[in-house]
Formats: C-alpha cells, structure tokens, sequence
C-alpha cells in the first residue's frame, strides 16, 4: 500500500513539470503575439499615391546603326630608316661618347660635323702611318737626288756630243786633207780613233743619263706606294673614330670601353625617327584587305593615340607555320619614341548594324552601366545595361535596350 502511494506521487510530480514547461511556452507564445501588434486592430492599407506627372526631359531613341567591321592585328613600331653601327677594323674600344637615346647628326647635316661615337685604339694603326709617311720623306729626298744625278748626267752627255761633233769635225778635216795629200795617214788615224773615243764617251753618257733617269722613274714609283700606304693607313685610322652614318636617334649600345671588336661587328643601333613604319604579321586570310597604298589606321598603345598611314610593302611570301605575312605600314613623318612600341593595326573588312544610344545618356554606378528609359506612361525607370565599342558621341549597347525605346540624356 506504502509503495502504491509512492509511485502516485512519483507520476504527479512528473505531471506538474510537464504543466508547468507548457505554461511557460504558452505564456512565451503569448507575449510574442502581443508584441508583433496582434491585439491591435489592423489598419487596411489605402492604394499607393500617384506619381506626380514627369516634367519635360530631353530624350534620344535607339537607334540602329551601320559601322564598319574592324579587326584588330597587333605589331609593333619600328623606324624605317634603322642600322647597325659597326666596326670596320678589329681594335680595342678606347672611349664611348654617347649614351643610349641621345640624338646625333650625320653627315647629312651640313652645318654640323657628324657625331663622334666613340674612339677605338689607333696605336697600331699610329705607328703603320708614321712609318709610310717616313718612307715617303725619304723617297722624296732620294728622288732629289736622282733628279741632280740626271742634271749631272745631262751635262756630261752635252760635253760629250760637243766633244764628239769636234772630233768629227777633225776627222772630216784631216780626210780632206789625206785626199789631197796635205796631211799623213797618220794624222788621219789619230783623228779617227780621237772620233770613235769621243762617240763611245757620248754612248756612255747617254747611257749613265738614262740609268739616272730610270732611277727617278724606280723612287718616283716606290713613293707611289709609300703615298699609298700613307693613304691606307689614314683611312684605317679613320675608322678609329666611329661617326654616325645619318641623324637620329641611338636606341641600343652594344659594346663597353674595352671590349675588342671585329669588322662587322655591330657597336651600335642608331635609328631615324622621322620616317617611322608599322610593322605587323597579318593572317594570310586578311591579304585581299591589303594592298600597296591603302590607307590603314594604326593605334599605339602607349601614346593613346591612332595615327594614319599607307600600306608600304607586303612581303610576298607566307609563314607556312602560322599561316601570317609581314605587312609594312609607313607612318607621318613625326618624332615618334624609339622603335620597339607594341601598336594595333586597324583592317576594315566590312561593315555590321548594332544598337546605339548617345554617350550622354549613359550613367556609371561603380562598374556598372544604367540608363533612364521612359515607360508606356511617360516615366523614366532605371535600367543596366551592357555597352561596346564607341563611335564619337554614341556608344554601342550590346543588351538591356532595344531599338526605337527612349533614353534621357543629361
């Protein structure tokens, strides 16, 4: 009976917490209610209060338009006058005299000298001329002497010839007497033998003249040569000093003071930048688009600015890898930067219709792209929209309006 008693009071003492929780959920239940207004009487909403009607603004319709089908190739801009400056000798590079991107003057500038590039060792080449110049001091000193050795030569030979015209004159005179039996056989032989020793001393002397005057021809010739050795080595000494070929503009050094150089070997990259050119490898499908003489538009990047030029040159023959030609396009002649810029040459190929609304309708929240559009009732709703490319004052829409729908313009 105890334990009857005990489990009944076990189970209705289990009864009031269970109460009691649901109690408490239901009084939390309550206050909730009370709190969203639930006991307040409700309020029927009245109808939303008109618009009031939209002032006058100025709006521009979307319109379609026609714009010509550009494709874009990329290149890069080069000097169409551009060479290597190189050596001509192998020597040793003594003194650079410029930097890079330094302007310089070439001969074809008449009222300045050409630039000095830099000097390269001329010792050697010092020495070579020193010792041709040399040799032509003494050769002229020995073609003095030759000259005095025919002057003495020529006086001898005139003794001579007056020498023998006597003689020949005795002989002659002491015959005519031996015809006439006035002088001796004799005297007629020494007058003989007096003739023949004053020919042989004209031959000899006519001989001596002419060895005189071969050995003024012999120096003479000899000082040729020195003269020509003297003129090589001034101009081996010449190409000591490295000179600029043409005015422009120094766009790379590729040497140091002290480095040795051989002929041929490029010292430095001068450019003009008077005739600039465009030069970009186009796809072999776009050939028919470019002939010589047509007029190409050409945006350089890093100006921010398109400039007009004229097809140049194509060069016929295609990469069979990338299926692309080299095409030239000659630029204005302006002092545009060093070659080496990247640029985008403009092909029109056609033409294409997009919708387009005025720039000035176009408004920019962050990163996006909205315009107001007027509704069926005159109203101007926000509207996002996604642009393309610009054409003056209008502006190309590529979605979010269609054709003949009305924008306000600022």
């Amino acid at each position: 009976m105890v334990d009857m008693s005990r489990r009944i009071r076990k189970h209705l003492k289990v009864m009031w917490k269970v109460l009691a929780g649901l109690g408490v959920l239901v009084f939390l239940a309550v206050m909730m209610f009370w709190l969203s207004g639930g006991f307040r009487e409700k309020v029927e909403p009245a109808g939303a209060p008109k618009a009031p009607a939209p002032a006058a603004l100025q709006t521009r319709p979307v319109e379609r338009g026609s714009f010509p089908l550009i494709i874009e190739q990329v290149g890069t801009l080069r000097s169409k006058a551009q060479t290597n400056v190189s050596s001509r000798i192998m020597a040793q590079v003594r003194q650079i005299l410029i930097r890079e991107g330094d302007e310089v003057v070439g001969p074809d500038n008449e009222s300045i000298p050409p630039t000095l590039l830099a000097y390269l060792d001329s010792r050697d080449i010092q020495a070579k001329l020193n010792q041709a110049q040399a040799q032509v001091a003494v050769l002229d000193r020995s073609i003095e002497a030759s000259k005095a050795a025919v002057e003495t030569a020529q006086a001898q030979l005139e003794a001579a010839q007056a020498k023998t015209d006597q003689a020949v004159a005795d002989y002659d005179r002491y015959l005519q007497l031996y015809q006439s039996q006035a002088a001796t056989e004799q005297q007629l032989e020494q007058a003989k033998a007096q003739k023949e020793v004053a020919e042989a001393q004209q031959r000899a002397a006519q001989q001596a003249l002419h060895t005189a005057q071969l050995e003024v021809e012999r120096v003479k010739a000899q000082k040729i040569q020195a003269e020509a050795a003297v003129a090589e080595a001034q101009v081996m000494f010449s190409f000591t000093e490295i000179k600029a070929p043409f005015t422009g503009r120094i766009s790379r050094k590729l040497v140091e003071v002290g480095d040795i150089v051989a002929p041929g070997e490029p010292l430095f990259v001068l450019e003009s930048h008077a005739q600039p050119e465009f030069q970009a490898v186009v796809s072999e499908s776009l050939i028919d688009h470019l002939k010589v003489g047509t007029s190409l538009n050409v945006y350089v990047d890093a100006l921010k600015n398109t400039y007009e030029g004229a097809v140049r040159e194509v060069i016929p023959q295609a990469d069979p890898a990338t299926r692309t030609v080299l095409v030239k396009v000659s630029l204005p002649r302006t002092p545009l930067p060093v070659s080496g810029l990247f640029g985008r040459l403009m092909i029109q190929t056609g033409s294409y219709e997009a919708l387009v609304i005025c720039r000035d309708a176009v408004q920019k929240v962050g990163q996006l792209q909205l315009v107001q559009v007027l509704d069926a009732d005159g109203y101007p709703r926000r509207r996002f929209i996604t642009l393309g490319k610009s054409h003056d004052q209008f502006v190309e829409v590529l979605s979010g309006l269609q054709e003949g729908e009305a924008v306000v313009v600022r």
